[in-house]
């Protein structure tokens, strides 16, 4: 049990970690609170039954970095839209386009 919670609080909080990196917003939160609420649980059976306790705090670390970096990316980047004037242009051109063409096609009845 203690392993098996140990290796998903690991999983859970890369998973963290790559979304924090990534521009997923508070998304991450999610498997870094649920890598530090496994990584607590694991802690107390590993404190209870005496076994070491250096990968779970390394699981700790891992889940305060990926926290650190959620909360610095929500508040200090902007998520900014660009408005892409060329591509705009180039359909309104294409739009032309086919306007005339349109306009240039004799149908014959």
């Amino acid at each position: 049990m203690r392993l098996v919670l140990i290796i998903l609080a690991l999983l859970a909080a890369l998973a963290g970690v790559a979304l924090s990196i990534l521009p997923f917003g508070s998304l991450a939160l999610i498997p870094i609170i649920l890598a530090f609420v496994l990584g607590l649980i694991a802690f107390q059976l590993s404190k209870k039954a005496e076994q070491p306790t250096g990968l779970i705090k390394l699981i700790f670390l891992v889940t305060i970095v990926a926290l650190g970096l959620t909360i610095y990316r929500t508040i200090f980047d902007e998520n900014e839209v660009a408005v892409d004037t060329e591509a705009i242009q180039k359909d309104e051109d294409r739009i032309e386009d086919a306007k005339k063409e349109l306009e240039d096609i004799n149908i014959d009845e």
